[in-house]
């Protein structure tokens, strides 16, 4: 029996645990610490990768897991999509192993050592001289340090991107670019004197005008308007409701209701699914954009992640320059798959 049968028979019994998974997941964290060496390590490479090639078994399979999982088989732009991206995980793992970022990762190491030792270990043998015999005879090439090559090369990619520092210009930028997003909504305070309906029935309506010319005839305190309204739930005085928040409460009419009154006035009443308001303003602030100051750690975050997936973004691209993509189906050939859209 060959070393590499060996080996696949032994893989089929290697444990499933999660210790195993949390170790292959903390060789992440050490993924493309030292990103300096591994550009001097790519500097030596050749210019033009080998060709990257899809064979007709890897593109019924891709279509076959598609399928499972979506019930129904992918279209033809998903088809290339999923053509795409196994085009792209194939480039990081060739680009991973390339830059030798499994050596210096203990679970990968850990990995190749198990596996040589499942083949059939020599007693003397230090792990060193396993590691590089496993690479030799192609056993980093399974699922799992597969997986976390890939994930190591993407590290890689989004560090370039770390080294300039963040000024309050480019949290600005960001802050400008996704306003749409992090503008904080207009809000409205007011106080309120409830009617309920079940309470009243049919006095309902003449009590609610009643209630109103009290108020608008006299300046009561806070305490005399609290005593004119029924028991309510959320209490007298609602302070800063954004409009969802007072279409999630009260529906959509008594919202945009509340929205068009001036603040200092008396008015209503408003129907709700509960009864009557009387209502009046006291506060309204516009939509706003937060200051720097208000929200720099989440902004800090954000333009570090997006410097991040753009330098990633330019990786991949300078790699498709590297690799010419062939896609075999039966006796056809197709040259040129397109950019997979999910660069993460």
């Amino acid at each position: 029996m060959s070393a590499l049968r060996r080996v696949g028979q032994a893989l089929r019994r290697l444990p499933r645990s999660p210790l195993v998974h949390f170790a292959l997941l903390g060789g992440l964290l050490l993924a493309a610490r030292d990103p300096m060496l591994a550009r001097e390590r790519v500097a030596h490479a050749p210019a033009v990768r080998h060709p990257i090639v899809i064979p007709p078994e890897r593109v019924r399979a891709l279509a076959e897991e598609f399928a499972g999982r979506w019930g129904s088989p992918p279209s033809a732009a998903q088809q290339r999509a999923l053509v795409a991206q196994a085009a792209q995980e194939e480039m990081l793992f060739r680009e991973a192993r390339l830059l030798a970022l499994g050596l210096g990762d203990g679970s990968v190491r850990r990995r190749l050592v198990e596996k040589m030792r499942l083949v059939g270990d020599r007693p003397g043998r230090g792990a060193d001289e396993l590691v590089r015999e496993a690479i030799a005879l192609g056993l980093d090439d399974d699922v799992v340090i597969r997986r976390l090559l890939v994930e190591k090369m993407r590290l890689l990619l989004r560090r370039e991107a770390g080294g300039t520092p963040i000024a309050d210009r480019d949290l600005a930028a960001h802050l400008a670019r996704r306003r749409d997003e992090l503008e904080q909504p207009a809000r409205i305070t007011f106080t309120q004197v409830f009617l309920g309906a079940d309470m009243r029935g049919a006095r309902l309506a003449a009590d609610a005008q009643r209630t109103l010319a009290r108020l608008r005839a006299s300046e009561l305190p806070a305490e005399r308007v609290a005593e004119l309204s029924d028991p309510f739930p959320l209490g007298a005085r609602l302070r800063a409701y954004t409009r969802a928040e007072l279409v999630g409460r009260f529906g959509a009419g008594f919202a945009e209701e509340v929205a068009a009154l001036e603040p200092g006035a008396w008015a209503g009443p408003l129907a709700s699914p509960y009864g009557l308001h009387l209502v009046r303003v006291e506060e309204k602030l516009p939509a706003r954009l937060p200051a720097i100051d208000e929200v720099r750690p989440a902004l800090t975050r954000a333009v570090l992640r997006e410097r991040a997936q753009q330098s990633l973004a330019r990786g991949l691209a300078r790699l498709r320059q590297l690799y010419a993509v062939r896609v075999e189906d039966g006796g056809r050939q197709a040259a040129g798959v397109p950019a997979a859209e999910n660069a993460s």
